[in-house]
């Protein structure tokens, strides 16, 4: 079952998939979705079903035939209530903020997130 977080300030995220993991290593967690977001937009852990977010990985998702670069930055790795701070680039390097994205302003992006619960 989808779940769905509307953020106040901007980012929409649908979770379809959560997954722990638990090796002789330790244990964590893997969460699989999409959120439609611009750049200079932050997702926080808790916004993703995590109490801390240790990787974030983005993949864009348009039905136009430019190309996107999805980049972020995770403020205090493992630590908890962290959040990715997201920026997104056409081919052409002009940053899609809000209102200039091929989605109402926005972009979708594919994400795989890594934490714990």
């Amino acid at each position: 079952m989808v779940k769905t977080i509307k953020a106040d300030r901007g980012p929409l995220i649908k979770i379809y998939h959560i997954e722990r993991v638990v090796d002789g290593r330790g244990a964590f967690v893997r969460v699989y979705g999409e959120m439609k977001i611009a750049a200079k937009e932050y997702v926080y852990a808790k916004e993703l079903g995590l109490k801390t977010i240790t990787t974030l990985h983005l993949t864009p998702e348009t039905g136009t035939h430019t190309g996107y670069i999805a980049q972020n930055w995770i403020y205090n790795k493992g630590e908890y209530d962290n959040y990715a701070s997201i920026d997104i680039f056409d081919t052409g390097g002009t940053e899609i903020t809000a209102g200039r994205g091929p989605d109402d302003g926005s972009i979708w992006l594919n994400f795989i997130a890594t934490g714990e619960i």
